[in-house]
Formats: C-alpha cells, structure tokens, sequence
C-alpha cells in the first residue's frame, strides 16, 4: 500500500510539473473562408479566398501550387466544420485559436466564423479562444494590379471612445465565454499594429490611462482585467508598449525578405535563423514575449498570374505586397526543429513566457498554414504534437 501511494505521489508530481511546465501552443486563425456581405461588395457575390487557392499557378520549377487541402474548400463559418478543426487541432497539441478579428469603429467583418462557428461548435469545450485585434487598413490585397495603390475599403482609426465601444462589444459577446483563454488572470487581447495604436491613441501615458479605465469596466462587469498583448519587432517598441500598459509581447510573423536570393526565393533555414535571433534579442526588453513560430511565405496565390517571376523589387531592393519572396525548403522535420528551439527559449526566459504562438492554423494564401494539405497530410500538425504533446491528457 505504501508502494502504490508514493507511485501515485510521483505519477501526480509528474502530471503537476508537465502541466506547471508546457507552454500553451496558440494558434493564429485567419477567418476567411466564408461568405460575408463586406466580401461580396467588395469583389463579387459569395467571394471568399478559396478564390485565390484555386487560381494559384506555380512560379518556378518545384513551387507547390495550387495547394490543394485535404478537406476541399469548406466554410469554416458553419459550426460542423469547426467542430473537425476543433477535434484536429487539440489532437495535436493546439490549445487555443487566437482569432484574427476586423472592427472598424464598429463595422466587423469575418466574425462569423468565430461566432457561427467556433462558438457554436458542439465540442468547443475542448479549445480555449482569444482576439487578436487586425487593426490595419482594409485594403484590396487580392490579386492587385501591380504598381498601384490599393484601394482602402476601410480605414482604421483608434480613440478612447472606440476603444471602450469594441470593448463592450466583447464583453457581450466574447469576454464571458468560459473558453476564453486568460493568462495569469487577465482576458488576452493582443493587438496586431500595436505602434499605431498607441500613437493614435496620444502616446503611452494616456493609453495606460485609458487601459485603467477599461479594467475599472471590466470589473463593474465582474470580469478580470485586461492583458493587452502587443505585436511588435524589437526591444526598443516593447519598453514603449510597457509604458503604454501592455503586459507581454509578440510577433505575428518572422521573415527575412531582405536575404531572398536573386530568384526572388528564400530559404526557411534563413528564416529559422531569423527566428532565433528576434527570440534572443526579445528576451533582453522587460516585457515578457511570447515566441512565434511562422510556417513559411508564400503570397503568391494572393497574386495575379500575369505577373511575371520573379517579382520585381523597388529601386530600395524590397518588394511589394502580395507580389513578394517565397520561402522554399519548408519542410515538417525542420518545422519540428524550430518548435523545439521555441520550446527551449520558453524554458529558458526568465520571464517565463506563457505559450508559443503559431503562425497559422488556416492562411493557405501566405503558405501559413497546418491543416491538412495533399503534399504533407497532417505531418506539420504531428510536429507539434511531438514538441509539446497532447495538453488535455495533463489537465
């Protein structure tokens, strides 16, 4: 008997440090693979970017294009759909969808697939949610004429008086979720052009001010306060975003577009290299951050076929979105490495960060994404699953 109760006293320290020690894995969710009404004003009727999946043509000799996903082109809007998401992603190690979300004092768009979907999913249970707000420009970045200026569908614009509106907004509708994930007791909310908000705002001191009031919200609303997570580049932006009142920091994507080889391709070992040397300049700011791992580059099916490869750069040596580098030599195995040099940093920051940010689940037309596709399956998906293992087996 006193066998079995120190095994069980071990199996339970065990359980406790793995679950004390993994890190959330989050994974970024573009939600635009449904028709919505701004959509189809604004390019024609039902339009989604399945559009541009299909219409992709290869640019070079072994460029992969068009993708072809294993599940066809659904709409990620109807909960059924989600519900295999769901099941597929927390499987495989993913714990929460951060949501790209688009609010343009107050005008949404693409929020069904999180409102219609995930949260009516019958196993959302499963799967912890939060915002990431995509505070940019609305622009018309599918297939545009080159050397052009886009045209501006919606324009952002930020104000204490909008900020306390989109708050409300999610208060009703997000912030009381039971899934809504939290770190360290706040509601995680991040923010993608963390430097112009704060700008636009009126600097740092009356962000923060305008943070405290926002908490004092929340708590009439017996909510916990914010953590307001900024996306951000270098070390020098996240000591402005602590003195803003921000809590931690990230970055939505890592490339090194300005090493793309004169074939206009580039190298994920390059960009691997990238990764760890933001990771490690990162960890010398006094906010903690949270690592991003990006699956790779490609904007092409974003592109018109007519241009020709590679695509040309301006007379600064850099390209014009979506017309830009690819990254080759993306492959599961040196996706893994990466994981595990992210899960490395986790324990190794004296910070302590939180989790590991994934970029994406689903943005087929920037060649992020991990669900399943005809060249590799679910191979990207089983990586992180060997990383960081299945978090609902320690919970």
């Amino acid at each position: 008997m006193m066998k079995q109760a120190f095994l069980w006293v071990v199996a339970f320290g065990w359980l406790f440090s793995a679950r004390a020690e993994r890190p959330d894995v989050v994974a970024v969710y573009y939600p635009h693979w449904h028709p919505y009404d701004h959509g189809s004003a604004w390019k024609s009727e039902g339009w989604t970017e399945w559009e541009g999946v299909k219409a992709a043509v290869p640019r070079f000799p072994g460029h992969h294009q068009p993708l072809k996903p294993t599940w066809g082109y659904f709409d990620e809007s109807d909960p059924a759909w989600t519900a295999k998401e769901i099941d597929l992603a927390a499987d495989n190690g993913i714990d929460v969808f951060l949501y790209d979300w688009y609010w343009y004092s107050g005008v949404k768009n693409m929020e069904e697939a999180l409102e219609q979907g995930f949260l009516k999913a019958p196993n959302r249970a499963r799967m912890k949610f939060a915002l990431m707000w995509a505070n940019h420009d609305r622009r018309d970045q599918f297939c545009p004429e080159l050397g052009k200026p886009r045209n501006v569908w919606l324009a952002s614009h930020h104000s204490e008086k909008d900020l306390t509106r989109m708050i409300d907004y999610c208060i009703g509708h997000y912030f009381r979720e039971p899934n809504y994930w939290q770190v360290k007791g706040g509601l995680f909310y991040s923010i993608f052009q963390a430097q112009e908000f704060v700008g636009q705002m009126g600097g740092p001191e009356k962000t923060r001010e305008a943070f405290k009031r926002i908490d004092e919200r929340l708590r009439q609303a017996k909510l916990p306060p914010m953590h307001w997570n900024a996306m951000v580049s270098s070390p020098a932006l996240s000591e402005q975003m602590k003195a803003a009142g921000f809590l931690s920091t990230s970055r939505y994507n890592v490339s090194t577009a300005g090493k793309a080889r004169p074939d206009g391709t580039e190298d994920f070992g390059d960009v691997m290299e990238a990764h760890r040397q933001h990771w490690k300049n990162m960890q010398t700011s006094q906010l903690v951050n949270i690592p991003v791992v990006t699956r790779g580059w490609d904007s092409s099916p974003r592109c018109s076929a007519d241009v020709p490869w590679p695509f040309p750069r301006n007379k600064n040596g850099q390209f014009e979105y979506p017309y830009c580098q690819i990254v080759t030599g993306v492959t599961p195995e040196r996706f893994e490495r990466l994981l595990r040099d992210a899960a490395q940093v986790v324990r190794d920051d004296p910070h302590a960060p939180c989790a590991v940010l994934v970029n994406s689940w689903n943005e087929w037309t920037e060649g992020q994404f991990l669900l399943p596709e005809e060249e590799y399956g679910t191979a990207y998906l089983e990586a992180i699953k060997k990383v960081f293992g299945r978090a609902d087996r320690v919970r």
